[in-house]
């Protein structure tokens, strides 16, 4: 009985620390993640990772997806919807995904 508790207890202890030093999940707005976006962008140039004309294609990437959002946001009352958030991270992802592929490019040549 005695030898149970002890386990029990040691078991609690461990998921209990375990689940404190879990780092919370990143939660990025839309703004956010633009912003960083740009500054990746802006150090892949000065790190020479990136070309001009790749630093001005994703800036006019990241141009075009302002324009949506506010299009989408006077459509909806100054708000953007579920969907329009979900097709508006979709772009995000597109041009974080090319960031990265164009960064690691000039890495391996």
């Amino acid at each position: 009985m005695k030898r149970s508790t002890i386990l029990v207890a040691s078991l609690a202890l461990l998921v209990g620390t375990s689940v404190l030093q879990q780092p919370a999940l990143a939660r990025w707005t839309i703004y956010e993640r633009q912003v960083r976006l740009q500054k990746e962008t802006t150090q892949g140039l000065r790190a020479n990772e990136l070309t001009q004309k790749e630093y001005t294609d994703l800036k006019e990437s990241m141009a075009d997806i302002s324009v949506k959002i506010e299009k989408m946001k006077s459509k909806n009352g100054g708000k953007l919807s579920i969907k329009d958030q979900k097709k508006i991270e979709k772009s995000l992802n597109d041009v974080s995904v090319k960031i990265t592929k164009l960064r690691l490019e000039k890495r391996v040549k």
